[in-house]
């Protein structure tokens, strides 16, 4: 979350709830005492959202040097009684943290932990990962808190964080916001995990303005008006229930600004989003993120950008949707009303094929058209203000097999994909 709001309210005015995967609640453990926490964490989520839980806990190779040359993989047991002395000691974790409960489903690997957790968990369509935070007991940890920083640049799947002291649903819930659609599904995935009665705290942290100049006053009022009505829309597609909503608005630093809140409401949880900017974000998370997992006093649930994306593609298949295939003859002339009744509008693209998983091309683009060219099938998808400005992006696709469009009820253009050779190309409307 920037200091400062670059969204508007026009732009969560066009969004709607989106689906949580349907796959299990993952457990990530490396079984000691750090990874504790996550079990009854695990068995409430689970419970309240009628999802299964599940365990996955990998075994790290282990690095012996020989005689002065490069550190090679060694197994010190064969692979076999490795995998089973493993899923024994997670099944007698299990019984100590949950006791009571039939046994979960063991999945034991073996590499490095966060790239196997992340990619198991994207096998499942897992609805979170949970860890427990282990922060006290450094960073060099398996399951530490730079793991989980690594898991948020690998995977498309919200991690929570637990510290041991939280040992049922999160009651005093802090949300960061910055009125993106990231933050507003962080805000959806949040309330899934929080107790039906919490006090959950929407937080904004705007820029710092001076209010004695006359120029600057002004400007703050304008913004104070756009965030209280970005507050108000996104109220609207959270949740009421027994929840009780707060609504708070501080300036400056968005890092510092969230720890001390978090330290003077004794938070017990604290959520946010990360943007989804494609290789870019799995090279470098924002600083929120970052800190808080490093830094907050309190249990973490962070968001990646890709997992919104990848939500309001499933929301097409919901009765709430239209989905509409475009005949092959008319591929041109749709992507060609496609063009004039969207040009303007912000959108992310992923494309997921089969080798590679999900890859985000980018997000917020703004687009400009797309086309068909019917000899080669090739869709080419334009993003940016202008040509000659220098403002554009041209993303081309091959082998082409089949266009289709998901509206919304009320017949707004919400998902754009384009299936082709080895996988598909989701656009997704802002």
């Amino acid at each position: 979350m920037p200091a400062i709001a670059h969204a508007t309210p026009d732009v969560l005015a066009t969004i709607e709830p989106t689906l949580l995967p349907d796959g299990p609640v993952v457990v990530a453990t490396d079984i000691t005492p750090a990874s504790d926490a996550a079990f009854a964490i695990a068995a409430a989520v689970a419970s309240n959202a009628g999802a299964i839980p599940a365990i996955i806990s990998v075994i790290a190779p282990t690095n012996m040097p020989i005689y002065g040359v490069d550190g090679m993989v060694v197994a010190l047991e064969t692979p076999e009684d490795s995998h089973e002395a493993r899923i024994s000691a997670v099944h007698a974790q299990q019984l100590r943290m949950v006791p009571g409960a039939s046994p979960w489903n063991v999945t034991v690997t073996t590499g490095e932990p966060a790239h196997e957790i992340t990619r198991a968990a994207r096998e499942m369509n897992a609805r979170m990962i949970i860890v427990g935070r282990g922060r006290h007991a450094g960073l060099d940890r398996l399951l530490g808190g730079e793991s989980v920083l690594r898991m948020l640049q690998l995977g498309d799947t919200p991690v929570f964080a637990v510290e041991p002291t939280l040992t049922s649903p999160p009651r005093r819930v802090v949300i960061a916001t910055d009125f993106s659609p990231f933050s507003l599904y962080a805000a959806q995935v949040a309330v899934t995990v929080a107790a039906p009665d919490a006090t959950i705290w929407l937080l904004h942290v705007g820029p710092p303005y001076d209010e004695t100049v006359p120029f600057l006053k002004e400007r703050a009022g304008a913004y104070r008006e756009m965030a209280a009505t970005a507050f108000a829309r996104m109220r609207a597609v959270l949740p009421n229930g027994r929840r009780n909503y707060q609504i708070v608005t501080l300036t400056g630093s968005a890092p510092d600004a969230l720890l001390g809140y978090i330290a003077e409401q004794h938070a017990d949880l604290v959520v946010t989003a990360t943007h989804g900017y494609g290789f870019l974000r799995r090279m470098m998370l924002g600083s929120v993120a970052a800190t808080l997992i490093r830094r907050a006093p309190c249990s973490v649930l962070v968001v990646p950008g890709s997992a919104r994306t990848i939500a309001t593609a499933r929301a097409q298949q919901t009765p709430n949707a239209r989905t509409r295939a475009f005949a092959i003859d008319d591929f041109d002339g749709e992507l060609a009303a496609f063009s004039r009744n969207n040009s303007g509008r912000r959108a992310t693209v992923e494309i997921d094929t089969a080798d590679l998983g999900a890859q985000l091309l980018g997000h917020d683009l703004m687009i400009a058209g797309a086309s068909y060219d019917r000899h080669n099938a090739t869709v080419a998808l334009m993003f940016g203000t202008s040509v000659l400005k220098g403002m554009h992006l041209t993303h081309s696709i091959a082998g082409v097999t089949g266009i289709d469009m998901a509206c919304n009820a009320g017949g707004v253009d919400q998902v754009l994909r384009i299936a082709h050779e080895g996988g598909q190309t989701l656009l997704t409307l802002d």
